[in-house]
């Protein structure tokens, strides 16, 4: 009897022993299994293991070949063209005979009907309504009439050696939401303003584009 007794006291002190060294059991988790145990939870962030902005990031905007005018960011319009960005300091609609030409470029004007030259840019040419509010959007597939709807860009080539012109197959999304028609009593070109919202896609291989807002000059 007294050898029992000593044998279930030493069982006991073996246990209480064993629970002190390991600890208590871990948790489980309501599936179940085992949790085990983690650092500090880490927080998403909003850019990838590049550090560059994913994409899908508000405000950003992508070549494609179907450009939607909900797609387009607000403000100035900047992009992509011939491989290098893009930032357009100078935005004019042009009335040219029939023709009315959205200019984007690079160059820095001291007057907006100035001429242009030396700069890199694009030009989105279409027929529209003077005054009228005006839409075209355009995916790179459809079908596209020369005479009356066209895009292409420029750039300077080295050592004077003048534009260079790239004209492919391209997608567009404008909207001229406000065309006013008002003559500027300073400046005999200029015929009144235009407001709106732009993209332009070229299927270079480059993937050239630019998109933004604009508030311009409407001259001839």
């Amino acid at each position: 009897m007294r050898t029992a007794t000593v044998v279930l006291l030493l069982g006991v002190l073996a246990v209480i022993c064993t629970v002190a060294m390991t600890g208590c059991p871990r948790q489980e988790d309501r599936t179940g299994q085992i949790t085990p145990s983690t650092g500090p939870e880490e927080t998403p962030t909003a850019t990838g293991e590049t550090g560059q902005a994913e994409v899908g990031e508000a405000g950003a905007f992508q070549w494609t070949e179907t450009p939607q005018l909900a797609d387009i960011p607000e403000g100035q319009v900047t992009g992509m063209i011939n491989g290098q960005a893009f930032t357009a300091n100078t935005v004019r609609l042009k009335q040219s005979d029939e023709e009315t030409v959205l200019e984007i470029s690079d160059a820095t004007l001291e007057s907006p009907t100035d001429m242009i030259i030396d700069d890199t840019g694009l030009d989105l040419r279409f027929t529209a309504t003077a005054g009228q509010p005006f839409t075209l959007v355009l995916a790179m597939g459809d079908e596209k009439d020369f005479d009356k709807e066209h895009a292409y860009y420029h750039y300077p080539l080295p050592d004077e050696g003048g534009p260079m012109s790239v004209n492919t197959s391209w997608a567009s999304a404008l909207e001229i939401s406000e065309w006013t028609l008002q003559a500027d009593p300073n400046n005999a070109d200029i015929m009144g303003n235009a407001k709106g919202k732009v993209a332009v896609c070229i299927n270079d291989d480059a993937k050239s584009w630019v998109a933004g807002t604009f508030d311009c000059v409407y001259y001839k």
